[in-house]
């Protein structure tokens, strides 16, 4: 594996999951989207492994999880959080092009 999880992406989701009592914070591409394939950030009050999941650990029993379809198309990716003016989640996949909404990645 090697997707890179920055320290204040893993600091957001845990607040998030201690916020909202979620177990899991799931990221998947799903195919749709301007360009082939969209990611979506999901939630889960309860997390169920799946095989190949890829997990990181968010604190004592919460996880971020990259499901193993999601995580094929990520070699080299970087996941963080930050910005000036509207702090969000960024997904950025080299030799990936994104479309304009910065959330549908090309299949190519």
């Amino acid at each position: 594996m090697n997707v890179t999880v920055t320290d204040s992406a893993l600091e957001q989701m845990s607040t998030i999951c201690d916020t909202n009592g979620y177990a899991a914070v799931r990221y998947s591409l799903n195919g749709g989207g301007c360009s082939g394939l969209i990611g979506k950030w999901q939630p889960e009050l309860h997390y169920e492994p799946e095989s190949g999941d890829i997990t990181w650990k968010l604190g004592e029993d919460k996880v971020f999880v990259i499901d193993h379809f999601t995580i094929e198309y990520m070699y080299g990716a970087t996941v963080d959080y930050g910005g000036d003016f509207m702090p969000a989640f960024k997904v950025g996949i080299p030799d990936r092009k994104s479309c304009g909404c910065g959330e549908s990645f090309v299949l190519e």
